[in-house]
């Protein structure tokens, strides 16, 4: 992520998610105001505007993000494990 003067951008390599469906990937590339996502297990490339913002699509995976994304996976998946 970069920050100057015109304000907080995603940039190559950044780890993101799409925050309504929780999808992960890595900045691929930018181009002026757009990044090129490549989406982990589909290699699918999505756009997204680069500039970071409470309205963007996507947000930036920090390991505190990631370890809270894990746990409320597992806490899921523990729900739904039937029992004997």
């Amino acid at each position: 992520m970069e920050t100057n003067a015109d304000g907080t951008f995603f940039q190559e390599d950044d780890r993101v998610r799409i925050k309504h469906t929780g999808e992960q990937g890595r900045v691929n590339a930018t181009d002026g105001g757009v990044v090129y996502v490549l989406m982990d297990g589909t290699n699918e490339t999505k756009l997204f505007s680069a500039y970071v913002d409470t309205d963007a699509y996507i947000e930036l995976v920090t390991p505190e993000v990631e370890e809270t994304i894990l746990k409320r996976e597992g806490t899921r998946r523990d729900k739904n494990r039937p029992t004997a």
